[in-house]
Parts: C-alpha cells; sequence; structure tokens
C-alpha cells in the first residue's frame, strides 16, 4: 500500500529560529525605476529579476494607463530608510485583462479590477511573463512582517502565504484584518503555516493586498509593510509508515465524501484548502465520518488526520 509520511504531534512544540536570509529585500530598503513608467518605483532590483512587484508597470499608455498602487514610503516606516504603500485603485479593463489570470497561482481565481497588490516572485515586463515565488527548500514556521492599515469601510487587508513542492501545496496560511491601526502605530502580523504533506518544499508564494481579495474590495484602503521575517522548524521528527491507517473515499468526489477508520483509536480531522484555510474540523469516534464540503469551489484539498500519537494528510480532489 502506498506510504504515509507520519509527523509526530511533537511537531507543534520544535523550537523555531529566525531566519532572514530566505528572503528577498525583506525590509523594502531596495527600490528601483520602473522600466515602463519612469515615474514609479518598484521595491525590486529591476525587471526580469526577483523579489517584490506590483502592476505599476501597466500605468503605461500601451499597457491601459492604470493608477500607480504601489509606491516607496519615507515618512512611515518601522525600521531603515523606507516601507512600502499599497493602495486600492481601481484599474482599467485592458490592464486588469493582462494581470487578472495571475491571481490564480496565488487564489485560485482572477484578480478583480479593483486592487492593490504586492507580491514576490520574477517579472518580466517587456514580454508579461511572470514566475510566482521564490526558493525555498526549508520547511517555515511561521511568516511575520510589521504593518499599518487604513481600511475604507469594512474593507480587509490580506497577506497569503504558500510553500510548494513541484506546484503541489505543502503549506499555506492567511492573515486578514479589517481595523484600522490609527493612532496604535506598527502591528506584527504572525501567520502560521499549516502543513497538508511531507514533501521538501522548492518555492515560496508571498501575496499582499490591501482589499479583500475574495468579496468587494474598495478603492483607497492603504496597507504600509516593512520589515518581513520567516522562522523554520528545528528538530521536526518524522516517521515513514508502511501501511495506511485512513482511507478516504471517493476521491475524487463531489465534496460529500467519508473518512474510515482502521484502529481504535478517536481521530480529529480536519480540512484544508490550498492556502492552508481550515474548512472543516470534526471528530470521528465511529468507523467512518462522513463530511461534506460540496459548497467549497472544486479543487485540491487536504484532509489532516491526528489520533494523539500521529498525524497524517491525504490530498482529495473536488470536482
Amino acid at each position: 500500500m502506498k506510504k504515509t509520511l507520519l509527523i509526530l504531534s511533537a511537531f507543534f512544540l520544535v523550537l523555531t529560529t529566525k531566519l532572514s536570509a530566505q528572503l528577498i529585500n525583506p525590509g523594502f530598503e531596495t527600490w528601483t525605476n520602473d522600466m515602463l513608467v519612469p515615474a514609479a518605483m518598484n521595491p525590486n532590483s529591476g525587471n526580469d529579476t526577483y523579489g517584490w512587484w506590483d502592476f505599476n508597470y501597466l500605468n503605461h499608455a500601451m499597457l491601459g494607463a492604470s493608477p500607480v498602487s504601489v509606491t516607496r514610503s519615507s515618512d512611515t516606516v518601522h525600521s531603515g530608510n523606507y516601507s512600502v504603500r499599497v493602495e486600492t485603485k481601481v484599474y482599467t479593463p485592458t490592464s486588469w485583462n493582462i494581470y487578472r489570470y495571475w491571481g490564480i497561482p496565488y487564489i485560485g481565481h482572477e484578480y478583480n479590477d479593483t486592487l492593490g497588490i504586492l507580491f514576490n516572485g520574477k517579472v518580466n515586463v517587456t514580454n508579461q511573463t511572470f514566475k510566482p515565488g521564490i526558493a525555498c527548500t526549508q520547511n517555515l514556521t511561521q511568516f511575520k512582517f510589521f504593518y499599518q492599515y487604513r481600511p475604507n469601510g469594512n474593507d480587509t487587508a490580506e497577506c497569503r502565504v504558500a510553500l510548494l513542492s513541484s506546484g503541489t501545496p505543502v503549506a499555506g496560511g492567511y492573515f486578514k484584518t479589517s481595523t484600522s491601526t490609527g493612532s496604535a502605530g506598527w502591528q506584527q502580523a504572525v501567520i502560521n503555516f499549516t502543513y497538508v504533506n511531507g514533501l521538501t518544499p522548492d518555492t515560496l508564494l508571498i501575496l499582499y493586498s490591501s482589499s479583500s481579495l475574495d468579496h468587494r474590495p474598495k478603492a483607497g484602503s492603504v496597507l504600509w509593510i516593512d520589515d518581513a521575517s520567516v522562522s523554520l522548524a528545528t528538530g521536526v521528527e518524522e516517521i515513514l509508515a508502511d501501511e495506511n491507517e485512513t482511507i478516504i473515499y471517493p476521491n475524487p468526489s463531489n465534496g460529500s465524501f467519508s473518512v474510515k477508520r482502521e484502529n481504535n483509536r478517536s481521530q480529529t480531522i480536519e480540512v484544508f484548502n490550498v492556502i492552508g484555510e481550515k474548512i472543516y474540523s470534526g471528530i470521528n469516534n465511529k468507523e467512518a465520518l462522513n463530511i461534506d464540503i460540496s459548497t467549497s469551489p472544486k479543487g485540491i484539498y487536504f484532509v489532516r488526520i491526528s489520533d494523539g500519537e500521529k498525524i497524517t494528510s491525504e490530498k482529495i480532489i473536488i470536482q
């Protein structure tokens, strides 16, 4: 039978150590002039380089003449000389048609035409090609950054992170806030990575948005970001089992499926989407637990099973 990676419950008790070398330009101190829009600056080392990217180049008349949404800030910083300021603005139909599909690697659907976006990866603005994420081969436990937020109404700022292995999700997490920081100043956001399998990652994806990515973004919301960092696990103990002790069926399914128990221990069952959001949690004290997530979008999900001694993860496809 297929071997399954079993991660001991001690996984959650491991020590962490801060690691900044994984990130490129984590304090947003490096900025270059936009190749197509000289008036705009971007927090990277220039065209076709890895770093932080935005849609400022769409300000060029030939690409839709949309407004500049990401700017360098020197008057509101957590440390150093600069932070990054992301403001939600309405893009023109021409520019939206260019970048809307780039949302799929990060959020699973097209971007809305009213957004302020900052993401990591490599972009070539001359031919409008995009390679999402940066290299990362270590198991991270947390992604942290400092922020200030000024929402328009009840808008929501977001940060979504994911670790991938050859395109397969390994771990993910997210941060959302609709609270204005106001006079409270800089706050620190901490995102915990939730692991859905034992693959070795090769890519780290990070996406910031000054507005909600799934609902109705509101022009005028502003998010300031500074001093990003990551933490990695040390001493994670893993064992490899020869037998699957849990069966999920049917797989693929229409969203309604069962988790069959093949031992006598009570199980905690959790279902996560590809960005690490928990969409279901339940206890299995019977031979099989029936789960219905048919109201969730079609795609890949991960079922995490814990019996107090070990944790297993299984992939399920909803179609």
